[in-house]
């Protein structure tokens, strides 16, 4: 197993605070770059105590009539999945949508990818972070592998796939009732042909997985949270979004070759994950998994997931990406990574 190497920057930073009556503050900052791909994050432990000014608390009063208003016309309410949602073709699925339980899988108005459909995930319009149950989780999953595993035999050109997820507008949803959809794709997007060429690169020169060795390398640290069935759960050492938490499947590359074991213990793992972040006070999150047809990916890939917290809702709330997140492409760490994992160990 080849070492990872977990590189930490540390700067100081001198001024006189207008809120101390001019006195010297000292601020002591850590960069840490992505062991893997070299990505960059950046801590002041300072703003730990700013955090509430930056994220906000949810304001329950905005937040229903958010769900009121827009459940007034919401067309994967009731009835409004049958007259409201597309359709494929009878000779791409016969029956023009899949349904595993209450997950209805149909096509999107408005298409990123070459595959890119949508998945409604229940008949409830709004969905607490701890109502996310894992049954309800699984058949949203599974409908996306039902939908992949039928992909993969009408076109050889559909090699990566990523299952995703935008919860609420801070996340970039369009709309409140719980969903998530998948892109299946010839090319792969930016950071997953980023995370797939690294990984391939580390297993030509060391002759073995990166994520395997990371795993081996964080089990027992204090960034590791548990191992759910074949699912690794851990906390990135250098995260690319707030309360970032991850997993990483022992050795399958393909989210169309998991068992149903293994989609079922995903589900779990995002359960607890979200029930998590509702203790922390977030509502909003986004989620991907990552995966590369079996015989496309090499041997230094693995299926990956990736979930985490975006802006509270309350009256003119802040966009918590900006600058340094889009243009710099380097994360601002509110929560170090190894409290963060500490403080989840308890959820799993």
């Amino acid at each position: 197993m080849a070492r990872i190497v977990f590189e930490r920057i540390h700067s100081e930073v001198r001024f006189h605070n207008p809120l101390r009556d001019f006195a010297e503050d000292l601020h002591l900052l850590e960069i840490r770059r992505d062991p893997l791909l070299g990505d960059v994050s950046v801590h002041n432990p300072y703003l730990k105590d700013k955090a509430k000014a930056f994220f906000g608390e949810c304001d329950q009063d905005l937040i229903r009539r958010l769900v009121e208003e827009s459940g007034k016309n919401c067309f994967f309410c009731g009835e409004g999945v049958e007259k409201g949602t597309p359709r494929f073709t009878s000779d791409f699925i016969a029956k023009g949508r899949l349904r595993v339980g209450e997950a209805v899988l149909f096509p999107n108005l408005f298409s990123l990818g070459t595959h890119h459909p949508v998945v409604c995930l229940c008949k409830v319009h709004f969905l607490k972070l701890s109502e996310f149950h894992p049954d309800l989780l699984a058949d949203g999953l599974t409908a996306a592998q039902e939908f992949l595993k039928i992909v993969y035999q009408k076109d050889p050109s559909a090699v990566f796939t990523a299952v995703t997820a935008n919860y609420l507008f801070p996340a970039g949803a369009s709309l409140v009732h719980p969903h998530l959809q998948m892109l299946v794709t010839p090319v792969p997007y930016s950071y997953h042909g980023r995370l797939i060429e690294a990984g391939n690169s580390y297993f030509r020169e060391h002759g073995s997985s990166y994520f395997a060795d990371l795993i081996g390398e964080e089990k027992e640290g204090p960034r590791y949270v548990a191992r759910q069935g074949r699912w690794d759960w851990l906390v990135p050492f250098s995260p690319m979004g707030n309360n970032e938490v991850m997993a990483v499947h022992d050795s399958v590359p393909d989210y169309g070759l998991l068992s149903g074991t293994d989609v079922t213990d995903l589900a779990h793992g995002i359960s607890r994950v979200l029930s998590f972040y509702e203790t922390l006070g977030h509502l909003s999150f986004n989620y991907a998994a990552y995966s590369v047809r079996d015989h496309h990916a090499g041997k230094g890939f693995r299926c990956i997931f990736k979930i985490i917290t975006r802006q509270n809702l309350y009256p003119n709330y802040r966009n918590d990406d900006y600058f340094l997140q889009k243009l710099l492409q380097t994360e601002l760490i509110i929560t170090q990574p190894e409290e963060l994992a500490m403080a989840l160990r308890g959820h799993f």
